[in-house]
């Protein structure tokens, strides 16, 4: 598995024969340059790739002008990249023959593997094997290949010509896991006059993982913007998580179509942590902690790329609307909030500047009616727009104009404004079919304006970048644990977990969160009923009593749990009691004997919890307690390890987290106190993450600030004992 160092290291070299080989074998050559084996050698010319190419094909003696080769080992000089077309039986040989010519990388067009079935699920770990034996990196299968717009390597059966005239060039670095939807998204951002740099479909990812190339084109230097349709990671979940990490550092936003929300991965869970942590529910947290930008739609992959397109980030979520139509301008400010954008009311200054020119009934306190007046004053709407947008309260401005004004004039005034202001200032319009708001789209995008027909996916952008130049300014190194008394503390109270085959008790993993200074119950275990009213004695009452066994993880649900008991008689009553409902519950469960709890004073609930996830590894889990987790499923999520500034997000996350700072005239709880919980079990989720499955801290009382927190309750799944 690739580690994080890998992308300082091999990883680089490794794919560069990908994007800048000297040669090319185009292996299945076609004579018809329209077919998909025939493409590549099209699009070379097209692009003016300058390397060696050579096709291979033992139909023919010649392809596209140039020699045909019967074999890859008949070419006499190196090959840096083989490109492969032929039929998915003859994949293998191909791929032994270029491992033994020693290519360095190839891409395999050809789909009818794991795709299918079994059989070609088969062939498909053959090439991953081979991979790893060769060292020769490969692509695919069933992907469209490679595209490198520097020196024209279109190592791809993507057909298309050239772009010219583009006004944002090389701004978009892509990744796709499907071809086809990566090839639409492809023509819709040509047509926003924005171009790629690099264009990779992964496909089935044999070898080559959708994680290594996110972290080659977050190193390279001249990448600024990457951008990907995900369905998921197959692995190198920690090697993607870098490659986010790598291009926050370096200020380059990840922006990412995550397709298949649906929660899959919790069918074997044990714990209320394990229910609650689906799949889509993870890959959320890791966007969150490493400013993945997530978009809902092509709409929104394309108006972020537009507005990032232009050069301007809003420094902030501060909104002018500019509107011609008031109406327009208050269902604009009325979705605003939705995305975390606030239309603030602009300063007394700049109301009396508008007043001074603007009719007696046009709104100038934010939205700003331009109204029909200034709308036909060219000079006007252009002195409007400049003076909004030099309040300085205002980080970004969005002018929601309609095209279907026939008035080119107008156009270039807006285009004057625009440049007359550093701010960023978003057109934003509705799609038309009208010639000439055709052209007045075209002449504003050719001068340079983001431009955004669909305004919900608009808003949504402005929010997102405005976020994300906040998230970017803030993200701070991840903590390096270095292993110590801690850990040697927990590690032999797991191994007689693991040894006898039970796992772990309540008590038995309260003192592993002890080993790591998590506050718990101060709590006796006990085998009679004489030992439990000693402890209870020793504790002093009110005291719980808790059936403690291996086989009953949920207690409440078996009867064996007995709260708040005053006395000793109490105690006795509520001792039997609760053995016998836990025999009842599970005849054949082994039972150590009957915990004996302080009773905690009421405090707020909240759940704790760690997950291993099998992609991204330990993830942990915060949310409040009752009906917030139970039915509401209240919850946020963040990989581990965590950082002060993660544990601080996880609170204001949830919908609930206004409880923590006090309700009805409840006092505010300890936040401090839940900060520092997180980060221990952000480190025993790390320094423990072989061993752990699961973690679930619930109850966990938190008491008002500065009062502290304490664990009233603990289930911790051992691996190799579920």
């Amino acid at each position: 598995m690739r580690t994080e160092r890998s992308i300082t290291g091999s990883l680089p070299v490794e794919l560069e024969p990908f994007f800048y080989p000297d040669s090319v074998a185009v292996i299945g050559a076609s004579q018809n340059l329209l077919k998909p084996n025939g493409i590549p050698l099209t699009l070379f010319y097209k692009f003016g790739y300058r390397g060696e190419i050579y096709p291979v094909n033992p139909k023919y003696a010649n392809v596209g002008g140039l020699r045909c080769y019967r074999s890859v080992m008949e070419i006499r000089g190196p090959v840096d990249l083989a490109v492969i077309g032929v039929a998915a039986a003859q994949v293998m040989e191909v791929l032994h023959e270029c491992a033994a010519k020693g290519v360095k990388a190839a891409i395999i067009f050809t789909s009818g593997f794991a795709e299918v079935g079994d059989s070609g699920r088969k062939v498909q770990e053959e090439i991953k094997a081979l991979a790893e034996s060769s060292g020769m990196r490969i692509l695919g299968p069933n992907c469209l290949g490679v595209l490198n717009y520097y020196n024209g390597n279109t190592a791809s059966f993507f057909y298309h010509d050239k772009p010219v005239g583009l006004v944002h060039p090389e701004t978009l670095s892509f990744i796709t896991q499907s071809g086809g939807l990566g090839g639409i998204i492809y023509q819709m951002i040509l047509q926003l006059s924005i171009g790629f740099n690099y264009f990779v479909s992964t496909g089935n990812e044999a070898d080559v993982s959708f994680a290594e190339v996110l972290c080659y084109l977050a190193g390279r230097e001249e990448v600024a913007l990457i951008g990907g349709y995900m369905e998921g990671l197959q692995r190198d979940g920690r090697l993607f998580m870098a490659g986010c990490d790598l291009a926050l550092r370096r200020r380059k936003p990840v922006v990412l179509l995550k397709v298949g929300r649906t929660a899959s991965g919790a069918a074997a869970a044990s714990s209320h942590t394990g229910a609650l942590v689906g799949e889509d529910r993870v890959y959320g947290g890791v966007f969150k902690q490493l400013g993945v930008l997530r978009t809902e739609d092509v709409e929104q992959m394309n108006a972020l790329v537009t507005l990032y397109a232009a050069g301007r980030l809003p420094a902030g979520p501060r909104m002018a609307v500019i509107t011609i139509s008031g109406g327009g301008g208050v269902i604009v400010a009325d979705r605003c909030p939705q995305y975390g954008l606030e239309v603030v009311e602009l300063a007394g200054e700049t109301q009396n500047r508008l007043r001074e020119f603007f009719p007696s009934y046009g709104a100038v306190r934010n939205p700003i009616d331009l109204t029909s007046q200034l709308i036909m004053d060219p000079a006007l709407l252009q002195r409007a727009i400049t003076t909004v947008m030099e309040d300085p309260r205002v980080d970004v401005g969005g002018f929601f104009y309609n095209l279907e004004i026939p008035d080119p004039e107008s156009v270039r005034k807006i285009i004057e404004a625009y440049h007359r202001v550093q701010k960023p200032l978003v057109v934003f319009t509705w799609p038309t079919g009208q010639d000439f708001a055709l052209e007045s789209k075209k002449e504003l995008i050719q001068a340079g304006l983001p431009v955004i027909e669909h305004i919900p996916s608009g808003l949504w952008a402005v929010a997102a970048l405005a976020d994300w130049r906040r998230r970017a300014a803030a993200h701070g190194p991840f903590p390096v644990y270095r292993p110590g008394a801690e850990r040697e503390a927990a590690l032999p109270l797991i191994r007689r977990g693991k040894d006898s085959g039970r796992g772990l008790t309540e008590s038995r993993a309260k003192q592993v969160l002890g080993a790591y200074g998590i506050p718990v119950t101060r709590e006796k275990l006990a085998r009679t009923e004489a030992e439990a009213l000693a402890a209870a004695d020793e504790i002093g009452y009110p005291v719980v009593l808790k059936i403690e066994s291996p086989d009953i993880r949920h207690k409440t649900e078996a009867g064996g749990v007995a709260l708040n008991l005053p006395n000793g008689t109490a105690l006795r009553e509520a001792y039997a009691a609760i053995r016998d409902r836990a025999r009842a519950h599970n005849p054949g469960a082994r039972i150590d004997g009957v915990l004996v709890q302080e009773m905690l004073q009421p405090g707020l609930e909240v759940i704790v919890g760690v997950k291993k996830d099998p992609i991204f590894g330990p993830v942990v889990l915060f949310g409040l307690g009752g009906i917030f987790v139970e039915v509401l499923k209240d919850v946020s999520i963040r990989p581990a390890p965590l950082r002060e500034q993660d544990a601080l997000s996880m609170l204001a996350e949830i919908k609930g987290g206004a409880v923590l700072d006090g309700v009805r005239g409840q006092a505010p709880r300890d936040r401090a106190a839940l900060v520092s919980i997180l980060m221990k079990v952000s480190r025993l989720a790390c320094e423990l993450g072989d061993q752990v499955l699961e973690l679930d801290i619930n109850p966990l009382i938190v008491y008002e600030a500065g009062a502290g927190a304490v664990a009233a309750d603990a289930l911790l799944v051992l691996a190799g004992t579920v």
